[in-house]
């Protein structure tokens, strides 16, 4: 028990002094599987997950319409051509390609769009009335 609470403090003080330096707004979620790290870089608000023994679980990146990243908006809009996009979130995990989720809007619709390295899938489909 005590190694687990000193191994969840350690990896709690090196992620804070890690990200201290260029993240801001830092706060700590601890919980009986792990904890959570919400942070802002770069503009970005960004949620960090780690289980018990600080082992990194994913994180996810949301991006606002004033920091969204180019290459993904020209991706998606050569298949959405008449649509705004107007959120992105980036979700990494240990061993995986990152994944897009575009959400995009325009006068008839909203669409949820999945982007990862070599495949786009429209995840869903909303009519507006």
């Amino acid at each position: 028990m005590k190694k687990n609470i000193l191994t969840i403090m350690l990896a709690t003080t090196v992620m804070f002094v890690a990200s201290a330096s260029y993240a801001s707004g830092n706060k700590t979620a601890i919980g009986a599987k792990g904890y959570t790290v919400y942070s802002v870089i770069d503009g970005r608000e960004s949620t960090t997950a780690y289980n018990k023994k600080g082992h990194w679980l994913y994180t996810i990146q949301r991006y606002s319409i004033d920091n969204l990243d180019k290459n993904i908006i020209d991706k998606v809009r050569s298949v959405y051509d008449n649509y705004g996009v107007t959120s992105i979130q980036k979700i990494e995990q240990p061993g995986m390609d990152a994944v897009y989720v575009v959400h995009l809007e325009n006068t008839k619709s909203i669409k949820l769009v999945r982007l990862t390295r070599d495949d786009m899938e429209l995840v869903q489909d909303f009519n507006k009335q």
